[in-house]
């Protein structure tokens, strides 16, 4: 789970607290993501943070008492020293191995289960990429507009799209990705590639190999912004 930024967008809400552990309905915001996991039966949670933010998610895993969970801490305090969302990935691969792997973000909260988008995965053993439906132009706006052909590969990937349209789906940061497509967030790094927006690497993937969209039936939030935390606090259920 990718939890290494600092929340600026959120300004003083995210100023002593990560993103993920903002409160939602009475429990901190990563808790519902980590048990849409659990229902799948993933073997391991990793979640990526930083030196900042590293006490307040081991007292958060001391209170949690939740087993299969490990943190990895990134050696960074600041936004400029941050490795980025990709960044962070590359940085862990030596220590993961030949697997399947759910890439979650932390500020990220969704309202379907996984079952159905794991279905899919087992089935084509291709990445795989949520989407869901925005609420209005302004999200869309914000995140990744996708095009897909029949069979739900994606044709266009587009991140923060000029001209966004409500009919296509939004591609949110809950990706099903075998090893060999995650070793290649190091070649993307290498490229000198934005490493800090997923959906970048998402729209360059796709025009190395097959990526496929899966449509999340519920609603999505993300909560890196005070509006859309504000949003989701009121809509969350």
């Amino acid at each position: 789970m990718l939890a290494g930024g600092f929340g600026k967008r959120l300004g003083p809400l995210a100023k002593e607290v990560p993103k993920p552990l903002l409160p939602l309905r009475g429990k901190p915001a990563i808790d519902h993501i980590i048990a849409k996991l659990l229902e799948v039966g993933v073997e391991e949670v990793v979640i990526s943070t930083n030196l900042k933010f590293e006490m307040q998610f081991e007292t958060w895993l001391r209170e949690a008492k939740l087993a299969k969970i490990r943190i990895e801490v990134e050696p960074s305090k600041t936004e400029d020293e941050k490795f980025g969302a990709i960044g962070g990935i590359a940085r862990m691969l030596k220590q993961l191995c030949n697997d399947e792997y759910f890439v979650l973000a932390g500020d990220n909260v969704f309202t379907d289960s996984l079952d159905e988008m794991a279905a899919f995965f087992r089935e084509i053993k291709k990445p795989v990429v949520a989407g869901y439906y925005a609420a209005n132009l302004a999200q869309l706006k914000l995140g990744s507009s996708v095009t897909t052909n029949s069979k739900g590969r994606i044709t266009l990937f587009e991140e923060k799209p000029m001209n966004p349209d409500l009919r296509k789906p939004v591609g949110a940061c809950v990706y099903i990705l075998p090893y060999n497509t995650l070793v290649r967030t190091k070649e993307y790094v290498d490229e000198g590639m934005n490493p800090d927006e997923p959906g970048r690497f998402i729209s360059w993937l796709c025009e190395r190999e097959d990526v496929y969209v899966y449509v999340l039936k519920g609603r999505l939030w993300d909560i890196g912004s005070v509006a859309e935390y504000e949003r989701a606090k009121r809509e969350f259920k």
